[in-house]
C-alpha cells in the first residue's frame, strides 16, 4: 500500500509521486540548460609540445659540394744558405726573426789565406804571361832567319809548341786566379731575396766545411699550402679554384687562396693527392709550418635560404614544410632550388629567413593544432 504525504491544506500525496516529480525536474533543467554553459564543462584540447630540438630556424646559407682538406702552411721562398767554402766563420750579422733585404751581407768566413793564395795565383799568372810574351819575341825572329835558311823548319816549329804551351799556362793560371777570387766572393754570404731569418745554425768562430748550413732565410709574403685531398675527389678538383682555411690561433678567422697546381701521383699510404694553394701573406699574419683545416670552394654552390632535407613532404608534384605560425602549425608549399644529400640540407623559396619549419612532417591529425615552444624565446 502507497505511503501519503500531508500536505499545508491536510491534502495526502504519494511518496513515488515526489521521487518521480524531482527526476523529471532534472531531466528539464538540463534539456533547458543554455547550450554555452554545457560546452564549457567539455575537456579543452592541450597544444602540442615542441622544444627547439623539433625544429629549425630558417637562415641563408651557400649550398654546394666543398670538399675538406688538411695539409701544411710553408713559404713559397725559401733557402737554406750553406757555406760554399771552408773555413773559421768570421760574421753572422743576423739573428732568427730579424727582416734581410735582398744582397745583404748576412755572414762572412775568415779570408785571410785566400788573400795569400791570390796574391800567389796573380804572380804565377804574371809569370807565365812573361814566358808567354817571350816565346812570342823568340818566334817573330826566328821567322825572317828561317827565310834565309838561317834556322830549320824543326827548329820554328819547336819554337811554335814552345808558344803554345807558354799560352796554355797563362790560360791555367788565369783559371785558377779566378777560382780563388771565386772563393773569395764566396766568402761572403747575402741574402737572396727579401725576408726573414728563421733559422741560425753557427755562431762565430766556428769551422765550417764547405756544404755546412748556416743560415734559414724565409719570404712570408707568398705562402703555399701543401693540402691533401681524397683521391676520389680528384675529378673535381682544377687550378685556379678557391680554398678557404682556418688556422689555429685564429679563431673563426677565414683565410683564402687559389689551388697553383696538383701533382700527379698520389701519396703512398693515405692515397691522397697534394694540391698546392698559393695564399698572399702581405700583412704577414700566418707563420711557416702551421697545421691549417679548409674547404675547396665548389663553383656551382648556391646561396639561398636553407632547411632539412628531413623537413621535405612530397605534395604531389611539389613540396611542402610545416612551418609554427601564430602558435600553430602550418602547411607551406616550397620550391626547391637545390638539394644536397651529404649535409642533408636543401635551398628552398617559399620561406622567410627566421621561420620555424619542423624537423619531420608531423602526424595528420596535428596538422593545425595549436603548439606551445618550451624552452624557446
Amino acid at each position: 500500500m502507497s505511503k501519503f504525504v500531508m500536505t499545508r491544506q491536510k491534502t495526502y500525496i504519494p511518496v513515488s509521486w515526489v521521487k518521480y516529480g524531482a527526476v523529471g525536474l532534472a531531466v528539464a533543467l538540463v534539456a533547458w540548460w543554455p547550450q554555452e554553459s554545457r560546452s564549457k564543462m567539455t575537456p579543452t584540447v592541450q597544444p602540442l609540445q615542441l622544444s627547439a630540438a623539433d625544429f629549425v630556424v630558417v637562415q641563408e646559407m651557400r649550398l654546394g659540394r666543398d670538399i675538406a682538406v688538411t695539409g701544411t702552411l710553408n713559404p713559397l721562398h725559401q733557402a737554406v744558405l750553406n757555406a760554399r767554402t771552408g773555413g773559421e766563420v768570421m760574421m753572422v750579422a743576423a739573428r732568427a726573426g730579424e727582416t734581410v733585404r735582398a744582397g745583404q751581407v748576412i755572414a762572412s768566413m775568415d779570408t785571410r789565406d785566400l788573400k795569400l793564395r791570390v796574391l800567389q795565383a796573380e804572380a804565377t799568372m804574371q809569370g807565365n804571361r812573361a814566358e808567354a810574351l817571350m816565346a812570342q819575341q823568340k818566334l817573330e825572329r826566328m821567322r825572317p832567319l828561317r827565310e834565309q835558311n838561317y834556322v830549320s823548319d824543326n827548329e820554328i816549329s819547336n819554337a811554335e809548341r814552345q808558344l803554345e804551351i807558354r799560352n796554355a799556362q797563362v790560360s791555367a793560371s788565369a783559371a785558377a786566379l779566378a777560382q780563388v777570387r771565386q772563393q773569395m766572393a764566396d766568402a761572403v754570404v747575402r741574402a737572396p731575396f727579401d725576408g726573414r731569418i728563421a733559422e741560425r745554425l753557427v755562431e762565430p768562430g766556428q769551422s765550417v766545411a764547405p756544404g755546412t748550413p748556416l743560415l734559414k732565410i724565409v719570404d712570408l709574403r707568398l705562402m703555399e699550402l701543401e693540402a691533401m685531398v681524397p683521391e676520389a675527389d680528384m675529378t673535381t678538383i682544377k687550378p685556379g679554384q678557391i680554398v678557404s682555411f682556418q688556422v689555429d690561433g685564429f679563431p673563426g678567422r677565414n683565410f683564402a687562396g687559389r689551388i697553383a697546381r696538383i701533382n700527379p701521383v698520389a701519396r703512398t699510404g693515405s692515397r691522397r693527392i697534394p694540391v698546392y694553394v698559393q695564399v698572399n701573406n702581405q700583412d704577414g699574419l700566418l707563420r711557416a709550418g702551421v697545421f691549417a683545416k679548409g674547404l675547396v670552394r665548389d663553383e656551382l654552390a648556391r646561396q639561398g635560404l636553407a632547411v632539412p632535407v628531413s623537413a621535405l613532404q612530397a605534395d604531389g608534384q611539389s613540396w611542402r614544410v610545416h612551418t609554427v605560425v601564430d602558435s600553430h602549425l602550418q602547411a607551406q608549399p616550397v620550391q626547391v632550388a637545390m638539394r644536397n644529400e651529404e649535409r642533408g640540407l636543401a635551398l628552398v623559396s617559399g620561406l622567410r629567413a627566421g621561420d620555424r619549419v619542423l624537423l619531420a612532417p608531423p602526424l595528420p591529425e596535428n596538422e593545425g593544432k595549436a603548439v606551445r615552444l618550451n624552452g624557446v624565446r
